[in-house]
């Protein structure tokens, strides 16, 4: 069976440019797309898709989503198929030994405690301590809350905050070294021990405190760990507290997940669960699913398929779709590229066919940003080790009214070259501009908003835009139906227009609010471009329906010749051909174990913290961009909108 070349690996954002990593309210990692061909068979795995777990350190990522089109559907039954298996892997605090990870959904999750681990000096300690160790005989996976050997002190008087609403409170600690422990969870005691981490000959299970629960049918399995360094600080009175050091803690969900057979999750069900080998299988029996233009189909837990919204679907431009996952609980996020290794010689290349954080348009096919690294030993030698290259595409508004502009990715934000030419009724916004194309001055802006969205605009409330902006409409004119705007700013007046989109035979510009601006000494552009739908006067309120909404940001990016953008360095700028070469000029970059390197913007390089590197296994490395999960704002849905 043919199996086409993915051609595109995306990641859309719904962000603000910031000069650290960016924020975002919504993210969705999405993986390589593909086409809709008859007998055509895709995989998604955690190489072409971010939203799969991956771990470059113990080089741990199993998850495989694969999808075979019949008759322009997927076949209800083989149509989709999901695996995932476990992998032995190391706590981080290594003397605990090992256990076995599984990616489930695109999340960590743990499987059981391995008896025997490769070095006989590991102690298979949380083993021992479980009655039962394996979680995957009982047909259930719980989630990895935390792993880590950071030292942290707390005291007394300051518990040690676990997850979900766990704690760990020092009750005493007496002068031979013991400390009294109790954990409580959401303010209720669940758990009280003694451990004596400071006596003379301590072992492991005087050093480590463990709390043991039933979840489901397995019994008494480890669910907290925590490893106290010792020695303890006994308080005096009146004086300093009680306090002690830790340098290890472990915790799983006390909440597990079925993964029985015939579980379901979204429109996949579990076909088969080998706790020995610890594999489970996925697939969609019962649920056929059609794929159309324009459809979000939700597949299983956070992850669903999408399909573009394309304007022509043929032999050949077939309908593009891809999965994706979403992300909602605020944190921070890498969007990783393809791992590729560190061998003297080397040249790997990531564009958006392998590194989500590129911009790609997948409705228009949009995207043209490469990053080519080249390896000398272990070093990017400056000037041709890291080159970038990006180019200029011509694009639709989203309102096509206003004709087309040209749009391009830099550093992984979608910004604005320039408008396109064409005849006054089509290209409104290139004719009212005084400098139509901000590229020929060494310039670009990140696009903030391009819609077609219609909602209503009242005399008692604005428009929100994005960067502080907002319309207000002040008065409609009775007869005429004139529409008196203004612009602000932080508060602020910038502007004010009258426009008519009432009028008989209203043209664009009659139905066209602009604003200009003198961007970085360039001569006048439209930076904020909204159009009209009607205007009427009411009863209790004048009202409007506006159906397109464009803006640039006013603090466009300087890309002459020589700008640096962290360790790399614009060369050319060819404003004909729409295109910028960057290159690490000056900046050799040496790549070394457990290394995290920024590159440019929010773009940065990571090198594995593995324990081996030779010949038979090479330094593990990735390029990545981080974002930073924010909680939503409270917004008015008929007014306010975001970025786009």
């Amino acid at each position: 069976m043919r199996t086409p070349t993915f051609f595109a690996f995306v990641m859309i954002l719904f962000l603000a440019m910031t000069t650290a990593a960016s924020v975002a309210e919504e993210l969705e990692l999405r993986g390589s797309v593909a086409v809709v061909e008859d007998g055509a068979t895709y995989t998604w795995d955690s190489q072409n898709f971010a939203g799969f777990g991956y771990d470059a350190d113990e080089n741990v990522g199993t998850e495989r989503l694969t999808l075979t089109i019949t008759d322009s559907s997927l076949d209800e039954t083989m149509g989709v198929v999901y695996e995932t298996s476990a992998q032995l892997v190391d706590f981080e605090f290594e003397d605990w030994g090992m256990y076995y990870k599984i990616s489930f959904l695109g999340e960590e999750h743990f499987a059981g405690y391995a008896e025997n681990s490769y070095d006989d000096w590991y102690s298979p300690y949380l083993y021992d301590k479980s009655k039962d160790e394996n979680l995957m005989v009982g047909e259930e996976l719980s989630k990895i809350l935390i792993d880590d050997d950071q030292e942290r002190t707390f005291t007394k008087d300051a518990p040690l905050q676990l997850a979900e609403g766990y704690e760990l409170a020092i009750k005493g600690i007496d002068a031979y070294g013991s400390v009294w422990l109790e954990l409580s969870k959401d303010g209720e005691i669940v758990d009280s021990n003694l451990i004596a981490p400071s006596k003379d000959g301590a072992t492991m299970a005087d050093k480590t405190y463990t709390y043991t629960k039933d979840l489901g049918i397995t019994r008494g399995i480890v669910v907290i760990a925590v490893r106290f360094k010792g020695p303890l600080f006994h308080g005096t009175e009146g004086g300093l507290q009680d306090a002690a050091v830790v340098d290890g803690i472990w915790q799983i969900s006390d909440t597990p997940i079925s993964i029985g057979e015939g579980a379901s999750f979204g429109k996949m069900r579990v076909a088969a669960v080998d706790h020995n080998s610890m594999q489970i299988n996925m697939d969609n029996q019962d649920n056929r699913i059609l794929l159309s233009r324009n459809r979000d189909i939700s597949l299983m837990g956070d992850i669903g398929i999408k399909t573009a919204d394309q304007d022509e679907i043929t032999a050949d431009e077939p309908l593009r779709y891809y999965v994706y996952r979403e992300i909602t609980d605020p944190g921070t996020y890498e969007i990783r590229g393809s791992v590729s290794v560190v061998i003297d010689g080397w040249t790997v290349e990531w564009d958006p066919t392998n590194f989500a954080g590129f911009y790609y348009d997948i409705n228009d096919n949009i995207g043209t940003e490469t990053l080519r690294l080249t390896s000398y030993g272990n070093t990017l030698e400056e000037p041709d080790g890291v080159a970038y290259m990006t180019s200029g595409q011509m694009k639709d508004f989203e309102n096509e009214v206003w004709g087309s502009y040209w749009t391009i990715g830099f550093l992984g934000e979608e910004c604005f070259a320039g408008y396109a030419d064409g005849t006054p009724a089509d290209a409104y916004l290139y004719y009212d501009s005084t400098d139509d194309y901000l590229m020929a001055d060494k310039l670009i802006s990140q696009i903030l908003i391009d819609d077609d969205e219609e909602r209503t605009v009242t005399s008692s409330t604005s428009l929100k835009l994005a960067d502080g902006y907002e319309l207000m409409l002040k008065s409609i004119e009775t007869g005429t139906n004139k529409v008196s705007l203004e612009l602000q700013k932080n508060g602020q007046t910038v502007d004010a227009k009258t426009i008519e989109p009432s009028k008989n035979g209203a043209t664009v510009q009659d139905k066209t609010y602009t604003y200009k601006e003198r961007l970085n000494g360039a001569e006048e552009i439209v930076t904020i471009a909204v159009h009209f739908k009607n205007a009427f006067r009411g009863a209790d309120a004048d009202l409007a329906t506006v159906d397109g909404i464009w803006q640039i940001s006013d603090a466009p990016i300087n890309i002459k010749e020589g700008t640096t953008f962290g360790k790399m360095t614009i060369q050319t700028v060819d404003a004909a051909a729409k295109m910028i070469t960057m290159n690490n000029e000056m900046n050799k970059i040496s790549l070394y174990r457990n290394a995290d390197i920024p590159l440019m913007g929010d773009i940065r390089i990571k090198t594995a913290d593995q324990d081996e590197i030779s010949a038979e296994e090479p330094l593990r490395f990735y390029i990545y961009k981080e974002v930073k999960m924010k909680m939503p704002e409270a917004h008015t849905p008929s007014q306010e909108i975001g970025l786009i």
